[in-house]
């Protein structure tokens, strides 16, 4: 009786299916997008203590991996929350495509979340030019190129932990500046360094939402007042908006003299920066 080749080099799986996807989905509330990232993220660490490392080599890339991707939910809520408020944002965006099956998803109300679903925000390129030609944001080397050159970085990293099994590609490492070796290079974290690849994450993400809402109240404050659509009785709402959408109670909480850094403080001192 001949036998089947493929059985030579192991038994073949049984049957499988993941049944119904509504068993792994739960609802939940999101909070602003700054309060999302930092809770996902230091509830992912809590996880990464130097005995949990020691013990599994390929924790701390996991870890790394969960950090990241709550990085690009960040990029995403933030940039579609500009897009409702700002009328700035929704000219420069306004003959960008997005998917019909986001459209469908989440509805007219919500529509806005689709316009990033197809984009990824793993690399400085793609952030800036998301920035400018999405909310007509420009990221200042001054305050943006060590940020962003250091998160690229990361998601060199990244890729490899996402594409290779953890082991990094060689494009990777070249762009990154890694040794060259003949052998293949696992990307292995430790405690440090995993701290330290955060901290980087961490350093971009904080930058862009503090840089953007000093943008937003800006606009709020100058640029537009000086439109056609812009009515007055409606601006105590839209700048609560800003607040909301920016200000991080998770940080907030542990500030020093967290007292005076409120939302009608904030207010007050940008309408006397602007003369309002």
């Amino acid at each position: 009786m001949t036998r089947s080749i493929s059985n030579f080099v192991h038994e073949a799986p049984g049957p499988n299916s993941i049944g119904l996807i509504d068993e792994y989905l739960s609802e939940f509330n999101l909070p602003s997008p700054i309060d999302a990232y930092v809770k996902y993220s230091r509830s992912l660490l809590r996880f990464g203590t130097t005995e949990h490392l020691e013990e599994n080599q390929h924790l701390g890339g996991l870890l790394l991996l969960g950090v990241v991707s709550a990085a690009e939910a960040y990029f995403r809520s933030i940039f579609s929350l500009t897009l409702e408020i700002c009328p700035i944002a929704r000219e420069t965006a306004a003959e960008k495509q997005i998917n019909l099956g986001g459209v469908l998803w989440h509805g007219h109300s919500e529509f806005r979340r689709s316009a990033f679903e197809h984009v990824t925000f793993c690399s400085k390129d793609d952030i800036k030019k998301y920035a400018k030609t999405y909310l007509g944001f420009t990221l200042r080397d001054s305050e943006f190129k060590t940020p962003l050159n250091e998160f690229d970085k990361v998601c060199h990293l990244r890729h490899g932990l996402v594409h290779n099994a953890g082991i990094l590609p060689g494009r990777n490492a070249v762009q990154v500046g890694a040794t060259p070796s003949k052998s293949p290079m696992r990307i292995a974290l430790k405690y440090s360094s995993l701290q330290t690849l955060v901290a980087a994450t961490d350093t971009l993400v904080l930058t862009f939402n503090r840089e953007l809402f000093g943008e937003m109240c800006r606009r709020w404050g100058d640029a537009w007042r000086k439109r056609d659509d812009w009515n007055v009785n409606n601006a105590d709402k839209k700048f609560n908006f800003i607040w909301k959408s920016h200000f991080c109670r998770e940080l907030h909480a542990a500030r020093p003299a967290k007292n005076s850094f409120t939302r009608s403080a904030c207010k007050k001192e940008v309408m006397a920066q602007y003369d309002l």
